[in-house]
C-alpha cells in the first residue's frame, strides 16, 4: 500500500516534545523543523491541517526522525520531508528539508502536497481539489 510518510526534524518524547515547544515559542526563527512550525499552531495541529489531510484520501504516517529510522532504517536523509512509501519501500522524496526552506505557510504546503496526489498519485487517491 502506498502512503505518504511526513518526517518531521525531531525526536520522539515528553522531554524532546517540551524542548521542542520551548524552542517555538522563545527562537521561532531558529526551529529546525519547518513542517511543525507550519502545521502546528501552538501546541496542537491546526484545524485546517487535520481537514486537508482527510480530504487527500490517502494512507498517511507521521513520524519523529527517530522513530522513522526505528521503522524504515537509518537514511542520508535531512528532515523535515514528505516521503512516498509503499509498504516499507522508499519510492519518492515527494519534499526534501531544501523544499521545506521556501515553504513558509500552510497554503503553500497544501498547494505542493495537493499537486502531488493528483498528478502522480492517480487512482491512489478518490480526493478532489480545486486547480
Amino acid at each position: 500500500m502506498k502512503k505518504l510518510v511526513f518526517v518531521y526534524n525531531g525526536d520522539s518524547g515528553l522531554v524532546n516534545g517540551v524542548m521542542h515547544y520551548l524552542h517555538k515559542r522563545i527562537s521561532p526563527e531558529t526551529y529546525p523543523c519547518q513542517l511543525c512550525g507550519v502545521i502546528y499552531d501552538g501546541m496542537s495541529v491546526k484545524q485546517e491541517w487535520l481537514a486537508f489531510v482527510n480530504a487527500l484520501d490517502v494512507a498517511t504516517e507521521f513520524l519523529h526522525r527517530d522513530e522513522y529510522s526505528k521503522q524504515y532504517g537509518k537514511t542520508s536523509l535531512a528532515w523535515p520531508a514528505v516521503l512516498l512509501h509503499e509498504d516499507l519501500a522508499l519510492q519518492k522524496v515527494v519534499l526534501s528539508a531544501s523544499d521545506f526552506k521556501n515553504i513558509s505557510t500552510l497554503a503553500v504546503l497544501q498547494q505542493k502536497l495537493g499537486d502531488f496526489v493528483r498528478n502522480e498519485m492517480v487512482g491512489d487517491s478518490k480526493a478532489v481539489f480545486p486547480t
